[in-house]
């Protein structure tokens, strides 16, 4: 009886596995591929499911990462399900997958894989593992930790960290998408956890420290022959990055645009040509988008045919197709069940990605369920597409609860399927097993055209350290025929820590740009003890490739400033300057030698008539004012002081961004050491600002420009002025101008002029007013004092300004805001949240709660036209239910995000600012405060940065919000309809 239920078991699972591989097959008949090209299934269940990304080993095995978690937990049954590494085996060499073994299993949320010395790096939120099979049974039986800290938000359903990729630097590189954590290295806990916020992740697999650089892409990562970096986002299928963040480290005084740039033509708006049926919930979205009835733009009344989904963004390159291919860019579109192609082509110093296919995609599907989320470059030479084939691939999160209802979230969620895209006539190698190769055969596999053996054989020569390659490397670095090869060849030789100066110096005077371009990169770390590529650099500033001038522009900040390169500088600025990557470049360079090169330019007066020049002056000029460097400010000033009088607006504008940027301290030693040279220009500008700012008939902007001039006299000389422009019969913009220019006075007198005109402010200026007397210390103090003797109201401090006062650096002041707001002790939190479960019964009515918003929430928060957007965007607030909005209300602190946790910056004039971290990069911090207003600082600038560990929003709101007005609030909230205004 027992063998009999084995038997019927079995037949039972072989059933299974034939309807699955008929039903994977079928799905072949619903592709419509380019021309020429077949597409051929490689996998499918039930050898696999759920699949979102995979690694082909050096032999030729398949890892594919398994994420059955995704939308599980809007399931109305869910599943405790856990991800897995899947081990995929061709064991007749066919080019399909017939065996499988769960290789790694018990994962939380996996999102990428990537093979090393024999085992895995695996991601799986909130590490990254290493994970290795040392009994050789096909499981892996170690699993160590050796980063941690990577995060996943709140109900997202997308991977975090994602798409590892071997790099030509002999590192690993990941998109970090929405991880914004402090991430720590494992294996060397002195080191200090780092912020990897809108940053690409990099890491060494020898010493397993890890680096950050450029970033800014949701999922997707791809790296073309020549290292080009390439990012996606949901609505951005192609973004470049178009430099190298730490680049920007060295120059702690530069602020920068992001790295990360749309490039496909049509950006969000591309036409997409989607042959499959439109679901009933998609139509049914955009219809209630349309009536103004659900969140989110209705996309010109259409439901499909533009991007919303793409991922995984890819660089063809292979060998197994025409050459017309390679390097063509890859796009996955799995809400229109298709893969778009674009073309790069040259535009300034980067790219522009064209439609390829005109009037259709590459590869598209009448099947809905068809989801490629990924793809991969094989050995074989073609293109692998990962189909986590779902029925529903959007986050649950992003559908009306109403169609939510009504939709399987996990719908397919034991499919998946891998196929690849080959040519009409590609017959099936014999594919090599690099993991048996000698160094040698590793090394002559540098000139192979299948990008994957390249970056396979890299790897390994990285991994052995086998020093016997030098010679063979050299030669090829030297000779090889495939530019690629050659510059490949010298990237081994750098991480065998064997790549010396005649490669180098052959390599920068190479016939193929890009090969100049990795020289010079792999030149800064050398340049400064070797004179032979220190001359070799200051001599290509007429390289006649603008890709090679514009690396040539970061990699002179390696060398010290000396007149030479400076020159250099001055050179490549007229030559290239107007383009702003190329200025960005250059600034990069110019912590040191601003001022002697802003010299170099301001003798050439066509230069400095020229728009772009006189601009780039200007930049120059703030650069030199922020470093305080006296003889590099000397030589600025110098230069301004022999203009002509026809240039005067120029030389003020430089003036004054000179002065701007330096700390107030050496700004005033400055103004005293030159009062008589600059007495009559700044006694000029000072008499005009006068007359502008108080001049009603003027433009508002130059109005505006005038109050922020002002701030260049002594208060006492321009205090009449303020007390004017602070009058009520003064249009906002200009009192609020006023009040930021003040802010950056030090004078007492300012918090007495404030307080004096308290009575006389609006509401929405009062709560400007606080930002400003709290930035500083004495004016804190002085507005306390107010407060104190009733001249201010209490009521007049936002909840939210008490509690981050509460927190104060001066813990004196934070004393007296503590008793001042005593009264204000707070009940339990969960006894709060409990005694409100009435408002969720009761009917509320919405124009009241409307009016509940305006006078209780609207201070952070912004809808339908009214209040400042500063807290978290309330247009997905009803998506939570009314319990889930309560609670928020009620106890904001119980799950902080990140992104909403208050914090305080101290700076180094004295300055204090509060609020949450809008943004930030590797050389500032923006710093959104409860005003509205956004302040971006350099972090050379900031003396202490802390967090509250608290929400920006307070606790305590059932003070002003009883258990009626509450249930106002919530069917106002509950009523919100797509199209409102939420943000600024």
């Amino acid at each position: 009886m027992r063998s009999f239920c084995l038997s019927l078991l079995t037949g039972l699972m072989l059933l299974q596995n034939a309807v699955a591989d008929e039903r994977a097959t079928d799905a072949l008949s619903s592709f419509q591929v380019k021309p020429g090209f077949r597409v051929e299934l490689v996998a499918s269940e039930p050898l696999l499911r759920d699949p979102v990304a995979l690694a082909f080993d050096e032999n030729g095995r398949l890892f594919v990462v398994e994420y059955p978690e995704y939308n599980q937990q809007f399931a109305k049954d869910k599943q405790p399900v856990k991800g897995s590494i899947r081990m995929l085996e061709d064991t007749d060499g066919d080019g399909q997958y017939d065996k499988s073994t769960v290789y790694v299993s018990d994962l939380a949320a996996p999102s990428a894989v990537a093979c090393y010395d024999g085992g895995l790096f695996v991601a799986a939120a909130p590490d990254l593992l290493f994970c290795k099979d040392t009994n050789g049974d096909g499981k892996a039986d170690t699993r160590e930790v050796v980063f941690t800290g990577l995060r996943r938000l709140e109900n997202r359903t997308d991977p975090s960290l994602n798409t590892l990729l071997w790099g030509l630097d002999n590192r690993f590189h990941a998109c970090t998408s929405y991880s914004g954590a402090e991430v720590r290295a494992v294996k060397h806990p002195d080191e200090r956890p780092r912020s990897i916020g809108n940053r690409g992740f990099l890491f060494d697999p020898r010493t397993l420290r890890f680096d950050l650089t450029s970033g800014g892409g949701q999922h997707g990562l791809a790296i073309d022959d020549w290292g080009q970096e390439f990012l996606c986002n949901n609505s951005s299928p192609v973004k470049m990055l178009m430099y190298d963040d730490r680049y920007l480290a060295r120059n702690p005084y530069l602020k920068a645009p992001a790295p990360a740039v749309e490039i496909t033509e049509g950006g969000k708006h591309t036409q997409l040509f989607r042959i499959s049926p439109e679901e009933y919930w998609r139509q049914e979205r955009t219809r209630l988008r349309n009536e103004g009835k659900f969140r989110g733009s209705n996309e010109g009344g259409k439901s499909s045919g533009f991007f919303t989904a793409a991922t995984g963004v890819t660089i063809y390159r292979g060998d197994a197709w025409p050459a017309e291919y390679r390097g063509s860019v890859f796009v996955g579109e799995p809400a229109n069940n298709l893969v778009f192609r674009g073309k790069l082509e040259p535009k300034g110093v980067g790219l522009v990605a064209k439609r390829a296919d005109a009037g259709r995609e590459f590869l598209a599907s009448t099947d809905t369920s068809f989801r490629p989320v990924q793809f991969a470059n094989g050995p074989d030479g073609n293109l692998y597409v990962i189909d986590m084939n779902r029925d529903l691939i959007e986050g649950a999160m992003f559908l009306p609860p109403e169609l939510l209802k009504k939709v399987n979230v996990t719908g397919g969620d034991r499919r998946g399927r891998i196929y690849r895209i080959v040519r009409d006539d590609f017959q099936q190698p014999k594919l090599p097993r690099l993991g048996e190769a000698t160094t040698a055969e590793l090394v002559k596999l540098l000139a192979h055209r299948n990008g994957w053996h390249r970056d396979t054989a890299a790897r390994l020569l990285y991994e052995r350290q086998d020093r016997s390659a030098v010679p063979a490397l050299k030669r090829l670095a030297a000779e090889a025929e495939y530019p690629v090869t050659r510059m490949t060849a010298l990237h081994v030789l750098d991480g065998l820590d064997a790549l010396d100066e005649a490669s180098l110096l052959r390599a920068l005077k190479d016939n193929e740009p890009q090969v100049r371009v990795h020289a010079l990169r792999l030149a800064e770390a050398r340049v400064k003890t070797s004179t032979a590529l220190r001359d070799r650099l200051l001599a290509m500033g007429d390289d006649p490739s603008l890709r090679v001038r514009y690396q040539l522009a970061f990699s002179l900040g390696e060398l010290v400033s000396s007149p030479e390169r400076n020159q250099v500088f001055a050179e490549l600025t007229v030559r290239d300057g107007s383009d702003q990557w190329m200025e960005l470049a250059l600034l990069s360079s110019l912590a040191k030698g601003a001022g002697s090169v802003f010299e170099a330019l301001a003798r050439q007066k066509d230069y400095r008539q020229w728009k772009q020049g006189a601009r780039f002056l200007i930049a120059l000029a703030r650069q030199t004012g922020a470093a305080g460097q006296q003889q590099e400010t000397e030589a600025v000033l110098k230069s301004l002081l022999a203009w002509s009088d026809t240039e005067r607006q120029q030389q003020e504008a430089a003036l004054l961004a000179l002065l701007a940027a330096q700390p107030e301290k050496t700004r005033r030693a400055f103004l005293t050491s030159h009062q008589q040279t600059l007495k009559p220009i700044l006694g000029r500008i000072l008499e005009e600002s006068r007359a502008e700012a108080l001049n009603t008939k003027l433009p508002l902007k130059q109005r505006l420009t005038a109050i922020e001039r002002l701030g260049f006299a002594p208060f006492r000389e321009v205090q009449e002025v303020f007390s004017e422009l602070l009058e009520p019969q003064q249009v906002n913009p200009v009192q609020v101008s006023a009040m930021l220019t003040l802010s950056d006075f030090q004078d007492e007198q300012i918090a007495k002029l404030l307080i004096s005109r308290w009575a006389k402010m609006t509401p929405a200026l009062r709560t400007k007013a606080a930002e400003v007397l709290l930035s500083r210390a004495a004016w804190s103090g002085a507005l306390i004092d107010a407060i104190e003797a009733g001249t201010i109201g209490r009521g007049d401090l936002s909840p939210a300004r008490v509690e981050l006062l509460k927190q104060h650096p001066d813990k004196t002041l934070a004393s007296r805001v503590s008793k001042l707001y005593a009264d204000r002790a707070l009940a339990r939190r969960d006894e709060v949240v409990q005694q409100y479960q009435e408002s969720l019964k009761r009917n509320g009515a919405v124009p009241q709660g409307k009016a509940v918003f305006k006078k209780v929430c609207s201070a952070c928060h912004r809808l339908e036209g009214v209040g400042t957007a500063v807290g978290a965007d309330l247009k997905a607030i009803r998506d939570r239910g009314k319990a889930g909005v309560l609670l928020h209300i009620l106890d904001p602190n119980r799950e902080v995000k990140p992104q909403y946790m208050s914090y305080t910056l101290v700076l180094e004039s004295g300055q204090v600012l509060s609020g949450m971290i809008a943004n930030e990069s590797v050389n500032s911090i923006t710093v959104r405060k409860p005003d509205g207003t956004e302040t971006t600082v350099l972090r050379i600038n900031i003396e202490e940065i802390r967090s509250s560990g608290l929400s920006f929003m307070p606790e305590g709101l059932e003070k002003q919000i009883d258990k009626a007005a509450m249930a106002d609030l919530l069917s106002y909230l509950m009523s919100l309809q797509a199209g409102q205004e939420t943000s600024r």
